[in-house]
């Protein structure tokens, strides 16, 4: 069992934040390695003299600033310190063969139609100087009078009046654990969610839980439990082609689980980056119920990631708070690049890529699953990546670094796990992601030859 060599005073402040800080300075000096199991709260309270009360609140601080994890019936560890929660790699791109990473859309020419909105805008000198000015945090409302109509006719109803421009759906939920978050607060998530969330609750020192799922999303009655037993400030899910799992919830579902929220009185937040991607959904959580879901969406997805444009709708009496802290974080999202995003719109470039990015999912869902099919393989049409999960005689670490040995990248399921839960042994792929269906092709086919290796033989004393 680790020995600490922990020091408290008593003019050092609270107990349980001096066995906190001293952890983090003992993980700092390399005292504590990463994965290394720390003693038992009775073991740690006997060594110190103090109450295994103290001593589980300074385990409970340590977790939110992201220094150790509980792990369930194994004990608390010291987090791996080279993990990174987000699903874009820090490595140069150019050095693998195939990229399996990035969970963006499939390469298109956007030049013209980028070229005709610029020009369109342009055209207008007055309109492009406004455009260089200062606006309103909640933006121009002719700007969010497009976007909320072609959302519309998606099949989001989301009111312009209501609706705010973000850099983005990452931006976005920053904003929202800004609002109506604060350290300490828990979030309830699905048990595999996206790295993006993770490191956002992370930096805002939020205790993430995770509550079951299936093969459709979240479990009614554990998210009932989950609300029961740890009184969260908000829920977290991903409803349409959940990420990394693929799954959509049924319309059933969703009522379920909003009737939940509403038991509990819980917001509900609501990604839905990737809800506009298949031609066919259930309804949005946001047209059931309105007041009670905080819905976040962006045009990465759909039509082009380096815009930056996202937008956020939350209940009416959250608004004023939601506007304030847009303010605080940039006083305002660039008005220049909601400009050329509706100015696509308007033209039906949106609509037009739209429909070939399901077209060429479509086509790249098809090569996956020719290659792949005889494997556990979980994905949905027009989703950008699959869900893999390895044969039982494979390892996930090592997979994933045969994978990058032979010039593939890929995510593994450990950075989609909330801190505490257990590690199946899975992958995603974003078939999204290779340049060319060639790149893909080829890159598929290296996976299902590491699929297929038999595990190397040996005993182990």
């Amino acid at each position: 069992m680790t020995i600490l060599t922990v020091a408290l005073s008593d003019d050092g402040g609270p107990r349980y934040k001096q066995i906190a800080d001293q952890l983090n300075t003992l993980i700092e000096n390399g005292s504590l390695a990463a994965n290394e199991r720390l003693p038992t709260h009775r073991a740690l309270a006997d060594q110190l003299g103090v109450t295994v009360g103290t001593i589980t609140r300074a385990y409970a601080e340590a977790e939110r600033r992201g220094l150790v994890e509980a792990r369930v019936g194994a004990g608390t560890y010291v987090c791996p310190r080279e993990v990174n929660h987000w699903s874009f790699d820090s490595a140069d791109s150019t050095q693998l063969e195939c990229h399996f990473g990035y969970n963006v859309p499939p390469s298109l020419d956007r030049a013209e139609m980028l070229d005709r909105a610029m020009q369109k805008l342009s055209a207008n000198p007055a309109t492009l100087n406004q455009l260089m000015l200062y606006q309103l945090p909640e933006g121009i409302a002719q700007h969010r009078e497009v976007l909320a109509n072609w959302l519309q006719s998606q099949g989001v109803n989301l009111q312009a009046d209501r609706l705010l421009f973000s850099s983005g759906a990452q931006h976005a939920t920053q904003m929202t654990l800004d609002a109506y978050c604060r350290a300490g607060d828990t979030l309830l998530v699905e048990k595999y969610t996206y790295p993006g969330l993770i490191s956002l609750a992370r930096q805002h020192q939020i205790t993430l839980k995770p509550v079951e799922m299936d093969e459709e999303g979240i479990l009614p009655d554990a998210l009932d439990a989950a609300c029961r037993m740890y009184q969260p400030r908000m829920f977290y899910s991903m409803p349409t082609l959940q990420n990394p799992t693929t799954g959509t919830m049924s319309l059933e579902r969703r009522h379920a689980i909003l009737e939940i929220c509403r038991k509990h009185n819980l917001y509900l937040i609501e990604d839905e980056v990737n809800g506009l991607l298949p031609a066919e959904r259930p309804e949005p959580l946001v047209n059931l119920d309105p007041e009670q879901v905080i819905h976040i969406g962006a045009l990465s997805k759909c039509l082009a990631p380096g815009l930056r444009v996202g937008y956020i709708q939350v209940p009416q009496r959250l608004y004023n708070q939601m506007a304030t802290t847009l303010q605080n974080h940039s006083w305002m999202t660039s008005p220049l690049l909601t400009g050329i995003a509706t100015e696509l719109i308007q033209a039906g470039d949106a609509n037009r890529v739209l429909v070939q990015i399901r077209e060429e999912m479509k086509a790249r869902l098809d090569i996956t699953r020719e290659i792949l099919g005889d494997y556990n393989l979980r994905t949905s049409e027009t989703c950008f990546h699959v869900w893999l999960t390895l044969p039982e005689h494979l390892r996930l670490g090592e997979f994933v670094a045969s994978a990058e040995a032979e010039g593939i990248s890929l995510k593994s399921a450990e950075l989609f796990v909330p801190p505490g839960g257990a590690v199946p042994p899975a992958v995603r792929l974003s078939v999204s992601s290779p340049a060319t269906r060639e790149i893909l092709r080829t890159g598929l086919v290296k996976i299902r030859e590491l699929l297929e290796q038999e595990p190397v033989g040996g005993f182990a004393l």
